[in-house]
């Protein structure tokens, strides 16, 4: 097992150099001068001083000098590799920060954002296993009904359903016109419920996170839903449940031990299941205005901060391939039959 976690962790590693690699030339390829974009932020800022045709250029170089654009030796248009080489480097010691950012502003921004999207994700999740496993089973033990068609298609309409649509449908429906029943945005408490007290403000906090969690929740929930019905009803029609049946295996206890084997592969699952929150949150933070790490993203490449951007994906990347990792090693816990030394 020792040596399939390392090549796996060797994998993982490639795999972070690859992801990265790609975003930085993604990034690089965008036709945005981004020495030229913060001079011009920089001269229209109330009270800044005009410069002449000598001093901008003058500041052009020297920013592009701090940005890395350009080789400190020969002033001449640095290479992607040697860019994304020195990128590299401050990334495994934690220096993610842009030119002229304040890094322990750099670093608030992400410790503010990260727990709320690892907030929103988790409750998702639990969510989205809460109601799919449950739904999933009771489908597979009646695989082929009438039911099971009507639910599945059902499913397979709100699987066709964007994240976007279903966050604005969720607020149309529950905080705006139609029943104005939770709060339309935000995390947290609103400052009227915090001065009614404690136990008003935890309540307005808990109510602006039932529409968001939902809304991340349903995409996850259908693959939940429909993966354990198949797995079900796959082992409901094999050998193993009919050796039960021969055993004489009440249906309560048959059903139980059906269910457990057809659970182990769901393991696999929620690993997969990541990149959905991740991409999910980008979406759901943004429509609910949350400061989340998905809004945090979609802001960095909406202002072309590179340095904010390759962070969030860095994060990003880290915890789905740790994920991944993790499903396989709960795969393992769940059913002792699976070997990881391949």
């Amino acid at each position: 097992m020792l040596r399939w976690l390392l090549r796996r962790l060797g994998s993982a590693a490639l795999a972070l150099l690859g992801i990265t690699f790609v975003t930085f030339c993604a990034l690089d390829l965008a036709p945005v001068d981004r020495a030229a974009l913060e001079l011009a932020r920089r001269t229209e800022e109330p009270g800044a001083p005009e410069l002449s045709t000598v001093s901008r250029d003058v500041a052009l170089a020297k920013l592009r000098l701090r940005y890395g654009l350009v080789d400190e030796k020969t002033l001449q248009p640095a290479p992607v590799s040697q860019r994304y080489l020195r990128w590299l480097q401050n990334a495994a010691t934690l220096r993610f920060v842009g030119p002229g950012e304040d890094p322990v502003e750099f670093r608030s921004r992400i410790g503010r954002a990260l727990p709320v999207t690892l907030l929103l994700g988790s409750l998702s999740l639990l969510v989205a296993l809460l109601l799919g496993v449950p739904l999933g089973a009771w489908l597979g033990m009646r695989a082929g009904s009438a039911s099971d068609r009507a639910v599945g298609g059902a499913l397979l309409v709100l699987a066709g359903l964007p994240d976007a649509l279903v966050a604005t449908i969720g607020l149309v429906l529950f905080a705006g016109p139609v029943f104005d029943w939770l709060p339309a945005g935000g995390f947290g408490a609103s400052d009227d419920a915090a001065s009614r007290g404690a136990l008003a403000a935890w309540i307005d906090a808990s109510l602006r996170l039932v529409l968001p969690i939902c809304a991340m929740a349903i995409g996850p929930l259908v693959l939940i839903a429909r993966f354990l019905r198949e797995s079900v009803a796959r082992t409901a029609a094999s050998p193993f449940a009919d050796n039960l049946v021969a055993w004489g295996f009440p249906e309560p206890q048959r059903a139980r031990r059906i269910l457990r084997v057809a659970l182990s592969p769901l393991a696999t699952l929620v690993g997969s299941l990541l990149p959905m929150f991740v991409a999910g949150s980008i979406v759901v933070e943004t429509v609910f205005a949350i400061d989340g790490m998905g809004r945090l993203a979609f802001e960095a490449v909406r202002a072309n901060d590179h340095a904010m951007t390759m962070a969030v994906t860095l994060i990003g990347a880290v915890a789905t391939l740790v994920g991944f990792v993790l499903s396989d090693l709960l795969h393992r816990a769940l059913d002792p039959r699976v070997r990881l030394d391949a």
